[in-house]
């Protein structure tokens, strides 16, 4: 360009009297001002949210907070000072899933502003209110796509992260061996470091995909079997809507390996596509181990018992279920466009229940379908599935632009295993209301943001 300084690529800039390019990262050239010292403190906050997520949510709650705050401020400090910031390093919130911002923004706000103004009519809007803090959950998409977009910083994320999977496992299997019986429960299942078995379960579920996803690192073998040791603790959970949620997740994993990036001739197999036979086999394996490490830990008793209750109604918790469903749809006929209001069920519940209901006191319906609608009425349940179904299209995007090999392609098939695997525990489990579920499930749907950003179609990974 005469006259004019071009750029190669996203980061190198050639004036035009001279030969040798010079190479400007945004790194290297904001590496001197308090705008990239901060950058690099809000990386250290989300590797301390990654190992900190399993084990105390008040801690991770805090590091993400601080990770979305120091990183926003950086930002500021670098745009107000006209250096280059990380967002000049290419189009931020653009790459093959289109607008991110519109997509998934936008059903974000839609939700929490229905749920705003459902806790502001509800004959409790202090507590409503006071529920609503699972907004803050959702700096986590900002803080993934802003930490882990560079590919050395994200492998280094996804290790810690299976660090603390794996911490967590750890203590799974001593209370499991030791017949610690959980809270409140008569039965030895594991709660891990998480003091509950849904909970546990739940983080456990929507952790496996990624943790089959890593690749291009020499922890990625370790990372497999992290998420087969995963797979067992979710069985000595004895936690039926896990199991079913794991399976769903396996399965929607398994078969997203398949789909072919688009504008890929039918003629033309991708690279390393995988093929039937080895996730034949690859499967068979994993569930002949995994049997073996389940019978050597858990009384076969117990797990056929929980198996075989699963869609008994000799089983009274399935009966209460029942209950659950019917109470709830009154509620929504009674309230159907704002709810009772967020948080408000347990208080409610007890004055709805019907005459056959196994308890009268529930805190929640056991169906996320069911109690976002009760709480926040119909208007809430659409922002809801929108909000869903944008976490979908993101990810489907990416996969279809990228394929299973390019850049984001991976994540991409995580993201769509965990969220399935998600749905399908909570269509038994309000586990949207789960902070610790919830957080794991918004760093694993947001990893193909921060893989792919600003690329282009099938650039492969290592």
């Amino acid at each position: 360009m005469p006259g004019g300084w071009p750029r190669a690529g996203r980061t190198a800039i050639v004036p035009p009297h001279q030969k040798e390019p010079v190479i400007i990262t945004p790194r290297a050239a904001g590496s001197a001002g308090p705008g990239a010292r901060l950058s690099i403190v809000s990386y250290a906050f989300a590797l301390l949210w990654l190992l900190s997520m399993t084990f105390s949510i008040a801690v991770a709650e805090a590091a993400l907070w601080l990770a979305a705050a120091t990183w926003a401020l950086a930002w500021l400090m670098q745009e107000l000072a006209g250096a280059p910031s990380e967002l000049d390093d290419g189009v931020p919130a653009r790459g093959p899933a289109g607008d991110v911002l519109g997509v998934v923004g936008a059903p974000i706000i839609v939700f929490f502003a229905i749920s705003l103004l459902s806790a502001l009519r509800s004959r409790d809007p202090v507590t409503g209110l006071l529920e609503l803090r699972e907004v803050f959950l959702f700096a986590a998409p900002l803080v993934t796509w802003a930490a882990f977009r560079d590919e050395r910083r994200r492998r280094l994320g996804h290790g810690l992260f299976a660090l603390g999977i794996l911490a967590a496992v750890a203590v799974g299997v001593y209370q499991t061996l030791t017949g610690t019986p959980a809270p409140g429960d008569a039965m030895v299942r594991a709660t891990g470091p998480l003091g509950h078995y849904m909970t546990f379960s739940g983080v456990l579920l929507v952790a496996v995909p990624l943790l089959l996803a890593m690749r291009g690192s020499p922890a990625a073998p370790e990372a497999r079997v992290v998420a087969l040791l995963a797979i067992v603790m979710i069985g000595l959970t004895l936690t039926r809507s896990a199991w079913i949620g794991c399976a769903v997740a396996l399965a929607t994993y398994a078969g997203t390996g398949f789909v072919r990036a688009a504008g890929q001739s039918g003629s033309s197999p991708a690279p390393r596509r995988p093929r039937l036979t080895a996730y034949a086999v690859s499967a068979l394996i994993g569930v002949i181990v995994a049997g073996l490490l389940l019978a050597s830990l858990a009384e076969p008793d117990a797990l056929y018992d929980r198996a075989a209750s699963t869609f008994s109604l000799d089983d009274p918790s399935n009966r209460d279920r029942i209950a659950m469903v019917v109470t709830g749809l009154t509620m929504i006929e009674a309230y159907p466009a704002l709810g009772i209001g967020p948080g408000l069920m347990e208080e409610i519940y007890p004055k709805w229940v019907v005459d056959w209901g196994v308890n009268d006191d529930n805190q929640h319906l056991h169906n996320n379908l069911l109690q976002v609608a009760a709480e926040r009425g119909l208007l809430g349940l659409a922002a809801w599935l929108w909000m869903m179904a944008a976490f979908f299209l993101v990810a489907w995007r990416v996969l279809r632009v990228q394929g299973v090999d390019g850049s984001g392609g991976p994540e991409a098939r995580a993201a769509l295993a965990a969220l399935a695997g998600f749905l399908a525990m909570g269509m038994f489990e309000y586990n949207f209301s789960d902070s610790e579920v919830l957080m794991v499930l918004l760093y694993v749907v947001s990893q193909p943001l921060a893989a792919a950003a600003g690329r282009g179609p099938a650039e492969p990974v290592d």
